[in-house]
């Protein structure tokens, strides 16, 4: 099971530890007479809690290390993202602090919860939903380990493994720090890899995640890209000089645009 589709499933564990959340608080607080026994459901909100808090922290600290090995300008998915993760570890230290410290507050800790939860929809959706729709559930997940491509992809193309046609696109730390480096020394010249904007090449903001390449139009794929470096299109030059390790790496960081 790939990373990506692990990370996923671990956030719709997320869903419905809010929705648990919001069940347990509307049978404390919303119902005239308790249909369960409250001390019960005071427990399991309790633990659901923790269950929750373990499973976005840890969640958060492979989504903020591959960002930092990125290096890149966050797209726009990626920032609602972000700001939907940053709001709820703020809700979630005020309504701790409404119950333990500040309890004369403690009736607006009830809202808190509930924005919480409601808040977790929007974070999980614009990640690990949106990731589990476009890779059809992780069968068609074109960012992980090991990406097939067919020859007709590109006329006369060659893959880095000639007779195997796959092309490992690596998504640590290492790699993508050292693809990056070499896309400062060897293409950040005539290529902003931040922005879609024609410079001396065209801009490579999400270039994977696009169907086809700019300018030649190929299916957008880590082989195609592989032999666009070695037999250029139009204009471009020739990088033959890079070794397979080079490209390999190369790709990992534009995977991350």
């Amino acid at each position: 099971m790939s990373p990506f589709l692990f990370k996923s499933i671990l956030s719709l564990l997320m869903i419905l530890g809010a929705i648990a959340a919001m069940f347990t608080m509307f049978e404390i607080f919303g119902r005239g007479t308790a249909k369960y026994k409250v001390t019960t459901l005071k427990v399991l909100h309790r633990v659901n809690g923790v269950i929750y808090l373990v499973l976005f922290f840890y969640i958060a600290y492979y989504c903020i290390d591959f960002i930092i090995s990125a290096k890149g300008e966050l797209s726009s998915r990626a920032t609602f993202h972000s700001l939907f993760a940053l709001l709820i570890i703020a809700l979630f230290s005020v309504k701790v602090s409404f119950i333990k410290v500040y309890k004369q507050f403690y009736a607006q800790a009830q809202t808190l919860g509930l924005v919480i939860a409601l808040t977790t929809f929007g974070m999980v959706g614009t990640s690990g939903i949106y990731y589990l729709l476009v890779s059809e559930f992780g069968k068609n997940d074109n960012r992980q380990t090991t990406l097939t491509a067919q020859r007709s992809e590109v006329t006369g193309a060659e893959t880095l493994n000639d007779g195997i046609g796959t092309i490992e696109v690596r998504t640590d730390r290492e790699s993508v720090e050292s693809g990056k480096k070499i896309f400062d020394e060897s293409c950040a010249f005539c290529h902003d890899p931040y922005s879609t904007k024609m410079s001396t090449g065209p801009g490579l903001k999400g270039l994977l995640r696009n169907p086809t390449l700019p300018v030649s139009e190929n299916p957008s794929t880590p082989v195609n890209i592989a032999a666009q470096l070695k037999k250029p299109y139009k204009d471009m030059p020739s990088f033959e000089n890079l070794e397979e390790e080079d490209i390999v790496h190369l790709i990992a960081f534009l995977n991350t645009l």
